[in-house]
């Protein structure tokens, strides 16, 4: 039984927030799916909150914590100053969770390339890979990164965040939380700009790979969204949801509507054999659009 902070409703891989107690919650472990979530730049794995709920019994929810990113001052002990070395943390750190049971993995924003990475070591370690791949906001990994300003004002990363739709009021209304919040978007962007697309070791995904895409995305164009299709060697879908680079948030029934149907969520093929790697049924590789 995995341990998950006190007022969470799901399990969490990674460390506790200071000063929380741990619990366990009995279930989960029944459930026919796991699904690893991989949050945002800036974000925690808090952004899972109750995501759960939402799912269903079919779907045990992990929201992943990932290591503290410091690349202002490398070095700091248990921290990660690059992409390559945050995804080989995490890696280790899954490692025996993704050999228990079929899993599949959502990463929004940056988490999609941290669970892209984590995938790639899967399948070069030559072990279990997802059962299904679900990205939502972000370029294929191939394509170039987008220019942003790295060194950000404290002022210019709370604008960003805001004009994103990734935060509100509440951030606004508590400066502790506002640092803390500017403080992890910023050593996020500059580990999202370590990041190098390995072209050589780079395999194909072998499952059903779903993207998820928000219409008025400022920061990731459609074409850039569907270019995914190029890391699918088998099933691929496309859905372009209204709203912006959160587009969850926006629209929540139809966010988790979406990601159930990803998801298969009814959970049928992973109860009948736990080495099935593809519950999802077999559909042209052609972009679906949604608005």
């Amino acid at each position: 039984m995995a341990d998950i902070t006190e007022d969470s409703t799901e399990e969490t891989v990674g460390d506790t927030a200071p000063g929380r107690r741990r619990r366990t919650v009995p279930g989960g472990e029944s459930a026919p799916l796991r699904l690893f979530c991989f949050h945002h730049a800036g974000g925690s794995a808090w952004s899972f909150a109750g995501w759960g709920r939402r799912l269903g019994p079919e779907i045990e929810v992990v929201p992943v914590a990932l290591p503290p990113r410091s690349v202002s001052a490398p070095g700091s002990a248990g921290s990660v100053s690059t992409m390559g070395d945050l995804v080989r943390e995490v890696a280790q750190r899954l490692a025996p969770a993704l050999e228990e049971r079929p899993y599949a993995f959502y990463g929004h924003s940056m988490g999609s390339l941290v669970a892209h990475g984590v995938t790639q070591r899967q399948l070069a370690a030559g072990r279990r890979p997802p059962v299904a791949f679900v990205t939502g906001a972000h370029r294929a990994p191939h394509l170039p990164a987008p220019e942003l300003t790295m060194d950000l004002s404290d002022t210019a990363a709370l604008e960003l965040l805001l004009g994103l739709g990734g935060t509100g009021r509440l951030l606004r209304e508590n400066p502790g939380r506002m640092s803390a919040a500017v403080e992890r978007l910023r050593q996020d962007l500059l580990v999202s700009a370590s990041y190098r697309y390995p072209a050589a070791e780079h395999r194909p995904l072998p499952c059903p790979v779903h993207v998820l895409h928000g219409s008025q995305d400022p920061l990731v164009p459609t074409a850039h969204a569907a270019a995914w299709q190029h890391h699918a060697a088998g099933p691929f879908s496309l859905r372009v949801l209204p709203g912006g680079h959160f587009f969850h948030k926006e629209h929540k029934k139809l966010f988790f509507e979406e990601l159930r149907r990803a998801l298969g969520a009814t959970g049928a093929d992973h109860r009948r054999s736990p080495d099935h790697q593809s519950p999802l049924p077999q559909t042209p590789r052609r972009c679906d659009s949604r608005r």
